[in-house]
């Protein structure tokens, strides 16, 4: 019998993907993808639409979502997985921060015009084509009118933490964001930890990972797309030690990351379904308390 495989992180043009949710679910299926996470950041509006498709042509779709926090020197997101979207104060809290997203993107603008580039909200918005505007918007369309070469070269020199076009938004922190997860009745995993940049700080690391277990995390995203073998190897036994599931995503972005196909989530990695059957026992455990 052939091992199902899961991909337990990916964005549709709700957020700053490029596909539909029905379109990202028939690709899940072309993958042959047993089991899927949408994990679009900050907004549930493509889940049910994913859930729908994946009901219709046989691939288990788990509602989840990404959000981003607070955290130095360098980013942290929290994926929430089985979330209920219907949750008042999830839904709360990511309206905060949408509403956070919309008051810094007149603000890009602005500081992009003052670098000499000639673009406005509304071509960024059109650009868009979904919920919400996100800095891969920006990119697209810099790179379309041919400030820079591509998209990489956007965020690189203009958009990234600490470039000149770089806006800070309003984030939760970390106890906010698992605390929002675990009321929707959801569990809490941080996405690639690489991106924390505490990889040359092992003992700060360790610590952080520690903190968030503390503060309800349940999950380590061990395998990603941005994260290499030996990272992963680092990361597992991080997980293993503090007994976090040890879940894996590919990141994918659609044509905004062309470079990360479906599924893929580091050389030689791969999520069985049974690290789903492992977080359902959490859940029901959980109820039956």
């Amino acid at each position: 019998m052939s091992v199902k495989c899961c991909d337990l992180h990916m964005h549709t043009l709700c957020s700053d993907g490029t596909l539909t949710p029905t379109e990202l679910v028939q690709l899940a299926k072309k993958t042959g993808l047993a089991c899927i996470a949408l994990t679009d950041h900050d907004t549930l509006s493509g889940i049910e639409e994913a859930q729908a498709e994946g009901n219709r042509i046989g691939v288990e779709v788990i509602a989840g979502v990404e959000i981003s926090v607070k955290f130095d020197p360098g980013t942290m997101h929290i994926l929430g997985y089985f979330i209920d979207r219907n949750s008042k104060k999830l839904q709360g809290g990511l309206e905060e921060i949408q509403e956070a997203r919309r008051k810094r993107n007149p603000m890009i603008v602005e500081k992009l015009r003052a670098l000499g580039m000639n673009l406005s909200l509304e071509e960024v918005e059109r650009e868009s084509g979904g919920d919400q505007v996100g800095r891969p918007h920006f990119a697209r369309v810099l790179a379309q009118k041919g400030y820079v070469k591509n998209f990489e070269e956007a965020f690189d020199k203009y958009l990234t933490k600490g470039a000149p076009a770089y806006v800070d938004k309003r984030k939760l922190s970390s106890r906010e964001a698992i605390e929002m997860i675990e009321e929707a009745g959801g569990i809490a995993s941080l996405a690639h930890p690489k991106q924390l940049a505490l990889d040359s700080n092992p003992k700060l690391f360790e610590g952080t990972i520690e903190r968030l277990r503390e503060e309800g995390l349940k999950g380590l995203e061990v395998y990603s797309s941005c994260q290499s073998r030996g990272e992963a190897a680092r990361y597992r036994k991080t997980a293993e030690r503090l007994g976090l599931f040890v879940t894996g995503g590919s990141d994918f972005h659609g044509d905004n990351r062309p470079q990360t196909p479906l599924g893929w989530m580091g050389d030689g990695a791969a999520i069985p379904y049974e690290t789903v059957d492992q977080m359902k026992k959490l859940l029901l455990d959980r109820k039956l308390k």
